[in-house]
């Protein structure tokens, strides 16, 4: 196998499956540009934990980067025409897509109630509005 980085974009949403020994994983497949010679479809597995997580916050047309084990083969389609393809098994999984945001806790409130200056990083003398 070949350690290899691949990017390109979702073709659909990721898919959370679950092994026989109980522990999840994810699928999905990538479609990779190939310069003047198109695109190369690129079916990606998981199983580490963060990987999988990463994956399936994902959606179709997503930009992905995934780096792991790298399989090139041949896939012979319908119409017997002969395409090169691509499986991966990902342990790492990067993309523009922002991230969902986990809810924060809301800060305490806390009011100046006459505290020393050492308890308001603002309590200065300086008038920087007037600067």
């Amino acid at each position: 196998m070949i350690r290899a980085l691949v990017t390109g974009e979702l073709r659909a949403d990721p898919q959370q499956r679950t092994a026989k020994n109980g522990n999840p994983y994810a699928l999905a497949r990538l479609s990779v540009p190939m310069g003047d010679e198109g695109r190369v479809h690129c079916s990606l597995i998981a199983f580490e934990a963060e990987a999988v997580a990463r994956l399936l916050q994902l959606r179709a047309g997503a930009s992905v980067a995934a780096a792991g084990t790298l399989k090139a083969a041949i896939f012979t389609g319908n119409d017997g025409t002969a395409r090169p393809s691509l499986d991966m098994v990902a342990d790492e999984i990067a993309s523009t897509t922002p991230r969902p945001k986990k809810p924060k806790p809301a800060p305490a409130h806390r009011g100046h109630q006459g505290g020393s200056a050492a308890d308001d990083p603002f309590a200065d003398d300086v008038d920087w509005m007037g600067a």
